[in-house]
């Protein structure tokens, strides 16, 4: 008797586990889908980024891109619920719309948040690769694998750790999130010598400075003549008159390759 209670058990232990596996795996068609996720930008865009910004870089409402915030931790279904019903304790009304309209906007928050490795691209990444490498001249201040300059932050796992909203932002907007750490500067020293780079720290006493070859320099401030100091960001602030919109999207999408992830099988 004990026997068969034991087998009762562990098969309802099995099927009740199916039962939540198959819940958990099933998601509705708009998440992935490109075209449904442009569409839920459309109308994230039209009413949605009135408190959450553009591209979700947040407002008066959170950072819905930089991963750090509640909805990361949400499933499809449950982040369907919040944009369908609202969040009234943070004030967040209910979305009005269609069932297919609100699942378009779902299925752009969930891509929103994703890694850029992990969501779906327009882009042609190999034609963002010769970008990258060529004319615009992103290597000569960024690296890849080890490749390329120094003076800029290593984007060996650009797509891994940020998310295709932050990496478009990088590129279209780069003093958008302030330029600490990658302000401009040149330093004149009183033995006449003249250093230009990133100011990467610096107090009453000393300063640090990177150039363009990658090598730190650690100064005194008493050896410093005059220092000045540029309010934007190193990255160059023209990229969306000097590329096209296409030249952009695979900008993106070779950026978005760069991982450290490891891949998933089928992805």
């Amino acid at each position: 008797m004990r026997t068969l209670t034991l087998w009762l058990m562990v098969g309802s232990a099995v099927m009740l586990a199916q039962h939540f596996q198959e819940g958990d795996g099933k998601k509705n068609p708009a998440i992935g889908n490109i075209a449904a996720i442009a569409a839920g930008e459309k109308s994230f865009n039209e009413g949605c980024a009135v408190c959450h910004g553009q591209g979700g870089m947040g407002g008066r409402g959170p950072n819905l891109a930089n991963g750090r915030v509640m909805w990361h931790t949400l499933t499809e279904e449950s982040t369907y619920k919040r944009i369908k019903d609202g969040v009234p304790s943070g004030g967040m009304p209910p979305t009005p719309g269609s069932e297919e309209k609100l699942w378009q906007l779902t299925a752009y928050v969930v891509a929103l948040r994703a890694p850029a490795s992990e969501a779906p691209q327009t882009g042609d990444a190999e034609l963002g690769k010769t970008i990258f490498w060529g004319k615009g001249g992103c290597n000569e201040c960024h690296s890849v694998l080890g490749k390329g300059g120094k003076i800029g932050p290593d984007l060996s796992d650009a797509g891994g750790s940020r998310s295709t909203a932050v990496i478009r932002m990088a590129i279209e907007d780069p003093g958008a999130n302030g330029s600490k750490g990658f302000e401009k500067a040149r330093v004149l020293l009183k033995n006449g010598q003249a250093l230009e780079g990133v100011l990467k720290n610096r107090n009453n006493y000393s300063l640090q400075l990177l150039d363009a070859r990658g090598e730190l320099h650690l100064l005194l401030m008493t050896a410093v003549k005059e220092m000045t100091v540029s309010k934007n960001s190193a990255m160059p602030a023209n990229y969306k008159s000097r590329l096209s919109a296409k030249e952009i999207d695979a900008l993106v999408a070779y950026l978005a390759k760069q991982t450290a992830r490891p891949m998933v099988a089928g992805n």
